[in-house]
């Protein structure tokens, strides 16, 4: 009875996984010109009305690029950390054994 619930789990973080790599892939890169001016060629007329607002989803678009680039170092430096965790946990083991 408890499978449905494992496959909606999987499904749903497999679902915001695939949502995320989107946004992320999509997203354009904080790339900076010399003049100190962001320069994105596509999107330059594109915030025109919303920067008299006070919002810019350009900004808003840099600052969610440059924070799932911080969860992605994060997640890989973690990684590494696992593996040679693991790695060591290993090695006791097969010493403890006499392999």
């Amino acid at each position: 009875m408890g499978r449905w619930r494992t496959k909606m789990l999987f499904g749903l973080i497999l679902y915001g996984a695939g949502f995320f790599t989107a946004v992320y892939v999509l997203t354009p890169s904080p790339a900076i010109a010399s003049d100190g001016v962001r320069a994105c060629e596509r999107s330059k007329g594109s915030n025109l009305g919303t920067e008299e607002a006070g919002f810019s989803s350009q900004d808003w678009a840099v600052k969610m690029r440059a924070g799932m680039d911080k969860v992605k170092s994060l997640a890989e430096e973690n990684a590494i950390k696992g593996v040679q965790a693991a790695k060591a946990w290993i090695d006791q083991q097969r010493q403890a054994n006499g392999q």
